[in-house]
């Protein structure tokens, strides 16, 4: 069950498996007050679910493959007015969190990309340092884990109405890590 309540009849798959293993962690920083931590969380898997839809040949995510999987499947969920982040403002953030945690970028350095500055039950994670070329854009981290879910369950319904596409990002999700008590 996705984090929106919704069974999928493809639960057992290694995708679904994944994927409702990554919204609860998720879920579970929220509810413990670790926004940086669950942003880390949410990035990873627009990564990770990006590469699973790439085409045959890729073996690795990357840049172009992150951006597209969320100009398609993320911003939508902010509404078309909303003047949320796009998918390169989506990257650019991706990068600033995982690489320095921060909102700063190398894109938003170039004034390729917006900085996102992050609201959190009444605390804002932003950049007092900041000398980039566009402005900002606000998001709260509880409506960017709303896109995340939403976003992923429409990603996993499409890749179900193709069966080629779905054989593939299940045979990659195969080689995601396994987790035993013993090394073998």
């Amino acid at each position: 069950m996705l984090g929106l309540g919704i069974v999928h009849p493809s639960q057992g798959s290694p995708v679904w498996a994944w994927l409702e293993q990554r919204a609860a962690a998720v879920r579970a920083c929220l509810d413990s007050g670790f926004a940086e931590e669950a942003l880390v969380l949410v990035y990873s898997a627009f990564d990770t679910l990006a590469f699973l839809g790439s085409p045959a040949g890729k073996e690795y995510s990357g840049s172009r493959p992150f951006i597209e999987w969320c100009e398609k499947y993320i911003v939508p969920c902010f509404g078309s007015s909303s003047g949320g982040p796009s998918g390169i403002d989506l990257y650019g953030a991706r990068c600033g969190v995982l690489h320095v945690s921060s909102a700063r970028s190398t894109l938003g350095q170039q004034g390729k990309a917006r900085e996102i500055w992050y609201q959190f039950r009444g605390q804002h994670g932003l950049n007092l340092a900041t000398n980039t070329r566009m402005r900002a854009v606000g998001l709260d981290i509880e409506l960017l884990v709303v896109a995340f879910e939403k976003g992923s369950h429409c990603f996993l319904e499409e890749l179900n109405r193709d069966q080629i596409r779905y054989a593939l990002a299940e045979e990659r999700a195969r080689s995601f890590f396994t987790w035993a008590t013993r090394l073998l």
